[in-house]
């Protein structure tokens, strides 16, 4: 009582297991075979679609969607696959991220947390301004997206290291770093990706990116004023 298994078998037969009581169905895999026989010509779409990119003949953007385009004009999909397949979930989510980020921004609220934290910490330790930098673009880059959390915060975080007379490269590539740090939200899109199919909970993801950031942190409080040190 209580177990959960993965049964195999005819459709009727399962449905007459649960009629009887002896199983409840909790849901059901689809048992779709993939069709090999237009494989090759997926694989040169996409190969196809990324030497345009490369070479430059096409924008990347430009070229996905060329390719996505000649899959279904070559019936490697059919737009009803298309449609079955498409995390409508995560589309969604996303929409919700970039509009938040943009109000963010629109507001002046991601100033005005970056104006905050140069009051608290001040002309301090540099390493600590850089800590503050850190946990700041980290905060900003869960709802907004990476390009847009570099922006707010860069222009005050070397606005502020000219004024204190330090490398303000050493406070971009931190912040660089930091950016890239959106592993506590599922809210990044890769991440977006994999939380439906793969039935990952909001808090995996802040367990797992808490450790993920702690470590990248250390790696880069470490690294960054050694390769870019803090005084010109």
């Amino acid at each position: 009582m209580g177990d959960v298994m993965l049964i195999q078998g005819r459709r009727s037969n399962i449905a007459i297991l649960e009629a009887d009581r002896v199983i409840n169905v909790l849901g059901e895999v689809e048992g779709q075979r993939a069709n090999f026989q237009r494989a090759p010509i997926a694989i040169a779409i996409f190969v196809g679609a990324l030497l345009a990119a490369t070479f430059g003949i096409f924008p990347l953007p430009v070229a996905v969607l060329l390719g996505a385009l000649f899959a279904f004009l070559t019936r490697c999909i059919t737009p009803e696959e298309a449609y079955r397949e498409v995390e409508w979930k995560a589309l969604i989510l996303i929409g919700s991220m970039l509009a938040f980020g943009a109000a963010m921004d629109a507001t002046g609220a991601a100033e005005f947390l970056a104006s905050e934290l140069l009051r608290l910490t001040g002309a301090l330790n540099p390493l600590l301004l850089l800590t503050g930098f850190f946990v700041l673009t980290v905060v900003l880059t869960q709802p907004m997206s990476n390009q847009a959390a570099a922006v707010v915060v860069i222009p005050v975080a070397l606005q502020t290291a000219l004024q204190l007379g330090l490398n303000p490269r050493t406070f971009a590539m931190m912040i660089a770093v930091a950016a890239s740090c959106s592993y506590l939200t599922p809210l990044e899109p890769s991440c977006l990706m994999v939380y439906g199919p793969g039935q990952y909970r909001f808090a995996d993801f802040l367990k797992v990116g808490s450790l993920l950031t702690v470590f990248i942190f250390i790696v880069a409080i470490i690294l960054v004023p050694l390769v870019w040190p803090l005084t010109v």
